[in-house]
């Protein structure tokens, strides 16, 4: 059975599926390349403007005095080193810096801070970036303040979106009361620009998998099934099931692939310092006491599971179809509509997981799927509809194999 999964997955790797392949890296590192060298300038620990690639490596040099803790003692450190900048002084002269992709060292910690105040209206506007408020006196307020804005965060949100009910809200209040602080914060710019990055091409992996599993089940190319593969030792089921494990594999393959390059190309531009820094830092309604390289690894998690779902979409059409060029066809309309749906169940709250393409998105980190009133996380349910979606594709595919006929 291990050499027969072998030999179907090692005919899936065909030419069409390797142009597909190297041509969804090739997107991925001009996108990166070309939009992050144009747009993105930061302040240098020098106070000089560095445009283009280079200012992410001069913006993680310039913050390297701001890593650490958010305690009493950091706060009042922080308040009278940016008083005292070059960048507070330069962003009062250039009002449009930092909502033009401008960058400065203090954005991190400075717009946490922010967040305590301004709450779901926050922005990253010249204005929301200071420091001027009465709760930053003590460590105890600031963090109570922080914990109130979540709670009015959740709640004024919650107007719009219908997601919890009045008691479930308690439920997440008495979360956001025991979240642990001080916060760690610092740099995290290539972090963040890996996280925004990964979900903007994620889509991309999508229409590898419609080119690369089209012919899995086809009867039309050397790839596909056979009267030999029909009539074979190990019988249809075994044959089967061997395509299928491979096709999965295959789809985690090009999935590390996407993710192993945008891992490389964000981290050779911006670094991945600030893996170990609170969630809080980039999510602020995170619930959870986890760092953000553990929010990105639940959504890297996410994100393959998607790819497993539309993955074993295409293997289902492939094999209803019979006939690849057709399966590749139908399976790119099939991306294109669950793409559409992207947006569509953002006003509806809980039907948003049921789309692949959002199983990605920060949901994972920010929300929760409540059953009475225990809150369960985002992340488990679209881990349980992904084994539902599977799960059904795998039956429909295996009563359609039973029947397989190539006359």
């Amino acid at each position: 059975m291990k050499k027969q999964i072998w030999m179907e997955y090692r005919k899936l790797w065909n030419k069409i599926s390797c142009v597909a392949v190297i041509a969804m890296c090739v997107v991925v590192v001009l996108h990166l390349l070309i939009y992050l060298n144009l747009q993105y300038r930061a302040i240098d620990s020098q106070g000089e403007i560095v445009e283009g690639l280079a200012s992410y490596r001069a913006l993680r040099e310039a913050t390297k005095d701001l890593v650490g803790v958010m305690d009493g003692e950091y706060i009042q450190n922080l308040i009278t080193s940016y008083n005292n900048s070059f960048d507070k002084a330069y962003l009062a002269e250039h009002r449009g810096y930092l909502g033009t992709a401008g960058m400065t060292k203090y954005m991190v910690p400075n717009y946490f801070i922010n967040y305590a105040y301004f709450g779901l209206y926050m922005s990253n506007g010249n204005e929301k970036i200071g420091l001027d408020y009465d709760f930053l006196e003590s460590e105890e307020r600031f963090y109570a303040a922080y914990k109130e804005t979540v709670k009015e965060h959740l709640a004024d949100g919650n107007i719009y979106s219908n997601m919890y009910t009045d008691e479930q809200l308690l439920v997440l209040n008495k979360k956001i009361d025991n979240l642990k602080t001080p916060f760690s914060t610092g740099y995290y710019q290539g972090l963040a620009c890996l996280r925004a990055w990964y979900i903007m091409d994620y889509s991309l992996v999508f229409f590898v998998l419609a080119f690369g599993l089209a012919g899995l089940f086809s009867k039309d190319n050397a790839g596909g099934v056979t009267e030999l593969t029909l009539s074979s030792q190990y019988g249809r089921k075994k044959n089967m099931n061997a395509r299928w494990i491979a096709g999965n594999l295959f789809i985690t393959s090009v999935y590390l692939i996407y993710l192993g390059t945008q891992l490389v190309v964000n981290g050779l531009i911006g670094t991945l310092d600030g893996w170990n820094m609170s969630a809080q830092m980039m999510w602020f309604t995170c619930l959870y006491n986890m760092t953000f390289g553990t929010g990105l690894l639940i959504m890297f998690a996410g994100g393959l599971l998607g790819a497993l779902v539309v993955g074993n979409i295409v293997m289902m059409i492939s094999m209803k179809t019979k006939n690849m060029k057709l399966a590749a066809a139908l399976s790119i309309i099939a991306v294109y509509m669950i793409m559409k749906t992207e947006n569509m169940f953002g006003t509806i709250g809980k039907l948003i997981f049921i789309s692949p393409i959002n199983f990605e998105k920060d949901y994972l980190i920010e929300m929760y799927m409540f059953i009475g009133n225990t809150a369960v996380p985002w992340f488990i349910v679209i881990f349980a509809v992904t084994v539902l979606y599977v799960a059904i594709l795998y039956m429909v595919t295996r009563l359609s194999y039973k029947k397989y006929h190539i006359n």
